[in-house]
């Protein structure tokens, strides 16, 4: 701008430098006013017309300026903006990974419980097989003398037969089902004929681990009902 300054002012200095020249040179000639007073006129429209120019010419100039700082203005608005969705999706980010992190964490909790619990389970199951075959060892001893037939049922279930109880049919079944919950607790259960003392052997059973007193109980217990139903 201080250049544009300067050749408007040069410009200008040798507009009337030229107007200063002409009106002296034709003043020692002897001219006419008239002929100075157009001389004149013409040399001012020259220079009106140039400065006008020089004017049109700051104006554009100022428009562009002015367009330019807008331009700037909006691009650092749109910058402003990116930033700020930028800053929003590294937050989100951010809050992603701790939460993946979370979950990983929990899934290996999980895990580990699961793996305890298949660990109880199969261990469980071991010891109820071993419990089982005790057991089934234990009523081998009263198979002869008792009239008793044992059963192995699906689940891990053994079911105990017995005979020789009605007197008119010594081959009449009277059966009681025994199991182990996955606490490794005796249960009874589907007794048939039903006994209505069934809960109270089985916390007997619970408390005592006597299985041999349980099989002569259920014994007398169907024997009782059998002379009942006479």
């Amino acid at each position: 701008m201080s250049e544009v300054k300067k050749d408007d002012e040069q410009e200008l200095f040798t507009c009337m430098q030229d107007f200063r020249t002409c009106f002296i040179s034709q003043t020692s000639e002897d001219i006419s006013i008239q002929d100075m007073t157009n001389s004149y006129k013409k040399s001012l429209k020259e220079l009106t017309e140039a400065w006008t120019r020089k004017y049109r010419e700051g104006e554009l100039m100022v428009e562009k300026v002015l367009e330019f700082r807008n331009e700037i203005k909006q691009q650092n608005k749109r910058i402003e903006e990116r930033q700020e969705d930028l800053l929003q999706e590294m937050a989100k980010l951010q809050n992603s990974q701790i939460r993946t992190t979370e979950l990983a964490e929990h899934s290996r909790r999980l895990q580990e419980e699961l793996n305890k619990k298949k660990e109880l389970a199969l261990a469980s199951k071991r010891a109820n097989k071993d419990k089982l075959k005790q057991l089934q060892k234990s009523a081998n001893l009263f198979k002869d003398r008792l009239g008793l037939e044992i059963r192995k049922l699906h689940g891990e279930k053994l079911q105990f037969v017995f005979r020789c109880i009605n007197p008119r049919d010594l081959d009449e079944p009277y059966s009681c089902i025994v199991y182990f919950n996955e606490e490794g607790e005796y249960q009874l259960e589907g007794c048939d004929p039903p006994l209505d003392c069934i809960a109270e052997y089985q916390r007997k059973l619970q408390e005592t681990k006597n299985f041999s007193a349980l099989l002569a109980n259920l014994r007398k217990s169907f024997a009782a009902l059998c002379t009942q139903g006479k």
